[in-house]
């Protein structure tokens, strides 16, 4: 006695729907994590006549600088360096070893003091850093 066989490979189909749905939350969620994750100490950022946008600003090491109790206050990207300007030369230092091209953004409130970001700059001399450039809004 013969059996009859069955054909399987046609009718067989993938219901993508649930897929696109999680694609889209996971889109959603990394939007949402960039968001957070991109948090910059707050200052005023000077207005100058001169200012000019650069064309390419990221992959830049982001020091600030803010006068909090007539003391500076630095940090470098968002965490805040409890030691001063010591401890930004250290970081910069190893930022310069892992990166010998580093380019640096500097931040400064418009309150503080030019020898504040004096400091920063000799720092980044100090330890080879030789591309600079200061935020600053166009007049």
């Amino acid at each position: 006695m013969k059996l009859a066989q069955k054909d399987l490979g046609d009718d067989l189909e993938l219901d993508m729907s649930p897929m696109i749905d999680m694609v889209f939350l996971l889109l959603i969620f990394f939007i949402v994590a960039s968001q957070i994750i991109d948090e910059k100490p707050k200052v005023e950022i000077p207005t100058a006549s001169y200012a000019k946008v650069p064309d390419d600003t990221t992959g830049r090491l982001m020091i600030t600088v803010n006068i909090v109790n007539d003391q500076p206050v630095y940090y470098v990207g968002p965490i805040e360096m409890d030691d001063g300007i010591e401890g930004v030369k250290e970081r910069i230092k190893q930022e310069i070893d892992a990166d010998p091209e580093l380019r640096v953004l500097v931040r400064g409130d418009g309150a503080v003091p030019y020898k504040y970001t004096e400091k920063i700059m000799n720092a980044c001399a100090e330890v080879g850093a030789q591309d600079l450039i200061f935020s600053a809004f166009e007049e």
